[in-house]
């Protein structure tokens, strides 16, 4: 064991020459407001690999309104993964899923005419413009839809739908 050799409260040469050197630091020097590093400028973004997001959307419209069965577009453009989002909020994930909305829509509908308008091509995805003519089986009753569908495109491939309707 080591001696002490303070005749103070305990305290040991070595505690008192911490304390002596402590008190003699000085303050570490602030940062001068000019070196700050200038806001970083605008990055790129892409969809990835694959086609581009205006090859897919030309396509899809083309194929639309050529009356291309859906299941069809689907297959060649869209995810398995696929999410699918409507104007009311809810959302199906799985090409399954939204396979099965659009059958349901289809039992309760009949379309008397539709057309697409686009693309409207960004750096991730596209836009699409809808006018469908639809009745309304239960009722009879006619209906003039448009409708926005805005779609997100990741290495070639559809990987989310939204749809946006008119509140008119």
């Amino acid at each position: 064991m080591a001696k002490k050799s303070s005749k103070k409260a305990g305290k040991t040469s070595s505690s008192r020459r911490i304390v002596h050197a402590k008190a003699g630091r000085k303050a570490a020097p602030k940062k001068s407001p000019s070196r700050a590093k200038p806001p970083a400028g605008p990055k790129a973004v892409s969809s990835g690999r694959g086609a581009s997001p205006a090859d897919i959307g030309r396509d899809l419209v083309a194929m639309f309104n050529a009356q291309v069965p859906e299941r069809e577009i689907w297959d060649k453009h869209f995810s398995q993964a696929l999410v699918s989002i409507e104007g009311n909020g809810m959302a199906w994930s799985g090409l399954k899923a939204v396979a099965a909305k659009g059958a349901e829509w289809l039992a309760q509908h009949t379309i008397h005419g539709a057309s697409a308008e686009g693309p409207f091509v960004g750096a991730t995805g596209f836009a699409v413009k809808f006018r469908m003519d639809v009745e309304v089986k239960a009722t009879g009753q006619r209906i003039q839809m448009d409708e926005i569908g805005v779609y997100t495109v990741k290495n070639g491939k559809v990987v989310q739908e939204e749809f946006m309707y008119s509140m008119g």
